[in-house]
């Protein structure tokens, strides 16, 4: 049995501009994990089995470039997993790789005990670690950037919403600068050519680069307990373009204040890092006032001023109106402090760490 991981994301500062081709962001990878085990089959049909949300697995057929599944109820719940299969066979088949029968069985620790997602990204998760395993299972030795651009085409037979992020960070892993690509030329490149022919050409826009944090930076999360819905508030944030010189200029303050965080990172200074947090949750609340979306929620907004109060610079992360909260501390600051007042109010800690690959 082959299993690979795919691990969890936190966006720290860049949201809502990152989902303009070319402005950028910085997320962080988490050591929670979506993972996908596969073995050959011995018979003329494969199984697919999730964990997390059937109690036994499904059989699935081929037919030309489609898996098929006869139960439709499983097939809807299954579709991110069946459409990285999809597109990853039609490349391989592109590399005149022979397709085999397989079990595949995917299992998630993105969510709390009673199946509340934190947040973390677990869609881009499971196709990360899909594709990864097919890779792995067909002995195809991909590129991280090609992973990357599979998992991409497949997010986007599915929905258009998102800028990616989330895919980059569960493929590079631990800290990672990213803008997201022209959406409207690969969308284009997938109706115009094959799969292998998108995956070879530069995608305009696209910036990928990992980070190193400054020494004794931390990280600590804050999870409110309320999902949110990042599709809806991304089209409600998106209505502003309709004022294109407040929206240009939420964009070039946003890009501006992330290009000084990834300079603070280049050069080891946390305090750097602090001021430009600081920064980006300004800039987002002037955003959120405009656009009335509550992005900061008041449990949001709570969990960061606790953490400023003991000397974190701390801001929503993601989407907001729920889910989480991030500080940026020094660690030779008490971080317990902070947990004990957040989980007086309500708020868990997540004491996740940041995952830096296998």
């Amino acid at each position: 049995m082959i299993q690979a991981k795919a691990p969890g994301k936190l966006y720290i500062a860049g949201e809502y501009a990152v989902t303009e081709p070319g402005y950028k962001s910085v997320l962080i990878a988490v050591d929670r994990f979506v993972t996908a085990a596969i073995e050959a089959s011995n018979e003329i049909t494969g199984t697919i089995h999730s964990k997390t949300l059937h109690y036994k697995p499904v059989t699935f057929n081929r037919n030309e470039d489609k898996i098929e599944i006869s139960d439709v109820h499983a097939a809807n719940q299954l579709k991110y997993v069946v459409t990285a299969i999809e597109v990853f066979e039609q490349y391989a088949k592109s590399c005149n790789i022979k397709l085999k029968h397989f079990h595949l069985t995917i299992d998630s620790n993105l969510a709390d005990a009673s199946g509340q997602k934190y947040g973390l990204g677990s869609s881009a998760a499971v196709l990360v670690s899909v594709i990864k395993v097919l890779n792995e299972f067909y002995e195809m030795e991909l590129s991280n950037l090609y992973i990357y651009k599979l998992a991409v085409i497949s997010n986007m037979r599915l929905q258009s919403l998102s800028s990616c992020g989330d895919i980059a960070v569960s493929v590079y892993s631990g800290w990672l600068a990213y803008s997201t690509f022209d959406h409207e030329w690969v969308k284009q490149q997938m109706k115009e050519t094959s799969v292998d022919e998108v995956l070879e050409k530069n995608w305009p826009g696209l910036h990928i680069e990992p980070l190193q944090a400054p020494e004794n930076m931390e990280v600590l999360i804050g999870w409110t307990g309320s999902p949110a819905s990042s599709p809806h508030l991304v089209s409600e944030v998106k209505r502003l373009k309709s004022d294109p010189i407040f929206y240009g200029k939420f964009l070039d303050q946003s890009n501006t204040c992330v290009e000084n965080l990834i300079y603070a990172f280049k050069t080891n200074n946390i305090k750097g890092v602090q001021k430009m947090i600081r920064q980006n949750r300004s800039i987002i609340q002037q955003m959120d006032k405009e656009a009335t979306v509550d992005i900061e929620t008041k449990k949001l907004k709570l969990l960061c001023d606790i953490g400023e109060r003991f000397g974190g610079a701390a801001k929503t992360s993601g989407a907001g109106g729920g889910d989480c909260g991030i500080t940026i501390i020094d660690n030779r600051v008490d971080k317990h402090s902070i947990y004990e007042v957040w989980e007086k109010e309500g708020i868990k800690p997540l004491k996740f760490k940041i995952y830096h690959g296998q």
